[in-house]
């Protein structure tokens, strides 16, 4: 590991700063190491190699070079092929760029591995005529470039960004509680528009792919990172809280939906817009309390608590499901018009689905950890 004293002097450049600095370091030691150590004259490839290797994160940069040496590899073994049955012509040529895209594609090499193997099989196969040994140089310094791009970022440990990962997420689940009470309180306010809250839910979809992407480069920077073990039960939870919360988005816009379809004139009766509303407020108070334990740094393991706090002019002690059951009950009455108890009804239900996605998210199991297989991944 770095000194600390080092460490917190390229802090303050910032990522990309260091980012830089680690490619430079990876590149300069591989060229000393193929040129000096293993005397190739030539060893350009090996600091190409560092240089495409060294990503953001140890999980990227095992992936890279994992795909680049072994697209190199089988690059240089069509090259051999069609080298010793068709020689070099245009016919060979174009045959050798054909077989390498469709190997590279049929072995799955991921994006960086497929695009080396026609890179590769072209290079051994016009310059390996004349070069002696320059298949094997080019395998060489790749290999050294790509395991000198993993080690420096292994000893240089990237970011964890889990606590990016948990602002993206709570301001998500924010975004949700707040359309929430807005629609809330426009049921029982005269004269609210009604339908505006659909554009606010349909805006939420930039949270969402906010939230979503924030986790996913957290979860790519705990993998083989020799510090974010620490960190993968927070991450394994933020995944669960994106994959829950884009239900409840689901579930809020449907009430938008459905408040933005009712006629202008719509209106429940006061009491039963008033259970609704309460209804709304709670779901909303535990919307903001399941996210506050969730990003927390401890687990939410036991049994599920309450969550939420009673909205203005909700009975203390009033539960989701009280409020749900009431609402549904209020709805039924003579007073109030079949075309209003359908809206009614369609907005409790979204809500008290809210509810029971949030108190199962509660108990998450561990997620899958990610095979092998996903180093080539596009």
């Amino acid at each position: 590991m770095l000194p600390e004293r080092l460490r917190k002097q390229l802090s303050w450049l910032g990522l990309p700063a260091l980012q830089a600095a680690k490619t430079a370091v990876a590149a300069g030691i591989s060229w000393f190491i193929a040129a000096n150590l293993m005397g190739n004259s030539i060893p350009v490839f090996a600091p190409l190699a560092a240089l495409l290797t060294v990503q953001v994160t140890v999980w990227d940069s095992v992936a890279r070079g994992l795909q680049r040496v072994l697209g190199v590899v089988v690059g240089v073994l069509v090259a051999y092929g069609f080298a010793r049955l068709a020689g070099i012509n245009a016919w060979s040529i174009a045959l050798v760029i054909f077989v390498s895209l469709l190997a590279g594609r049929a072995l799955r090499l991921g994006q960086q591995g497929s695009i080396q193997v026609p890179v590769s099989a072209l290079l051994v196969l016009v310059l390996g005529a004349t070069t002696g040994g320059y298949a094997l140089d080019r395998v060489l310094d790749t290999m050294v470039g790509a395991a000198t791009g993993i080690l420096v970022n292994v000893v240089v440990v990237p970011p964890t960004q889990v606590k990016g990962a948990r602002m993206e997420v709570n301001a998500f689940a924010g975004a949700l509680a707040t359309l929430l009470r807005g629609v809330a309180q426009s049921i029982v306010l005269p004269g609210a528009d009604l339908a505006a809250h659909l554009q606010q839910a349909r805006r939420i979809g930039d949270d969402t792919k906010a939230a979503s992407l924030a986790v996913e480069h957290s979860d790519a920077a705990t993998r083989l990172n020799p510090t974010g073990r620490r960190d993968r039960p927070a991450v394994q939870r933020l995944q669960a809280a994106v994959k829950t919360l884009i239900v409840v988005e689901r579930a809020a816009r449907g009430i938008t939906r459905a408040l933005a379809d009712a006629p202008a004139s719509w209106r429940p009766p006061d009491q039963l817009g008033k259970l609704l509303s309460d209804l709304l407020v709670t779901v909303a108070g535990e919307l903001g309390t399941w996210a506050a334990r969730v990003t927390s740094g401890t687990a939410p393991g036991g049994p599920p608590e309450p969550v939420g706090a009673p909205g203005p002019g909700v009975a203390a002690g009033a539960s989701v499901d009280d409020l749900y059951h009431r609402t549904l009950v209020a709805s039924r009455a003579r007073e109030v018009e079949p075309e209003t108890a359908a809206i009614v009804t369609a907005i409790a239900l979204d809500a008290h689905r809210i509810s029971q996605e949030l108190v199962a998210a509660l108990d998450t199991s561990a997620a899958t950890p990610p095979s092998w297989r996903a180093l080539f991944a596009p």
